[in-house]
């Protein structure tokens, strides 16, 4: 039987970036299914879901929790989801992107991090947040490891900050 990853997302960004994960792990005997639910995640969605993606009753599921905390109590809700690997990213995932390409060990808004990484390299000039080119794809997959490295460095739910690198070490583990 294969594992299933279940990944609930806040939007269309990290479900492209999980997308792209699904896409260069489809060689690993893994499935992975994302779903976004916004800001309305609960332990009650989470269930429902898990039942749906059930083939039997000890079905391996693992489910994961990406959101940004750049949103007001949002981590509590995340903590509240018992059994769930939480991957946040302070202030929000394209702190997880710029990491694949520098360093970012001061505090960053959302805005000022975007604006960062359309201006790291020329890939990322035309970044557009829900989707990502080929060449942004390429330096995520290619880059993924250093990303994880830099990530761990910095201290979990602050600014900045991304435990995004965890799914990446479960992925790999399989």
């Amino acid at each position: 039987m294969k594992p299933v990853f279940l990944v609930f997302c806040e939007g269309e960004t990290e479900e492209a970036y999980i997308s792209l994960l699904r896409q260069k792990y489809r060689w690993l005997p893994l499935k992975v299914v994302s779903r976004i639910t916004g800001q309305a995640i609960t332990s009650g969605i989470i269930n429902k879901y898990v039942k749906a993606e059930q083939i039997g009753p000890n079905d391996p599921i693992t489910t994961f929790l990406m959101y940004d905390l750049d949103t007001e109590k949002i981590l509590e809700k995340l903590k509240n989801c018992k059994g769930s690997i939480i991957l946040t990213s302070n202030p929000a995932i394209e702190l997880w992107f710029l990491l694949h390409n520098i360093e970012q060990n001061a505090a960053i808004s959302t805005d000022n991090c975007i604006n960062k990484l359309k201006n790291v390299s020329p890939a990322w000039t035309n970044y557009t947040k829900g989707l990502l080119s080929d060449k942004q794809k390429e330096i995520l997959w290619d880059n993924r490891g250093i990303a994880s490295t830099r990530a761990k460095r910095l201290s979990e739910s602050k600014n900045p900050s991304s435990l995004v690198y965890r799914l990446i070490e479960k992925m790999e583990c399989v």
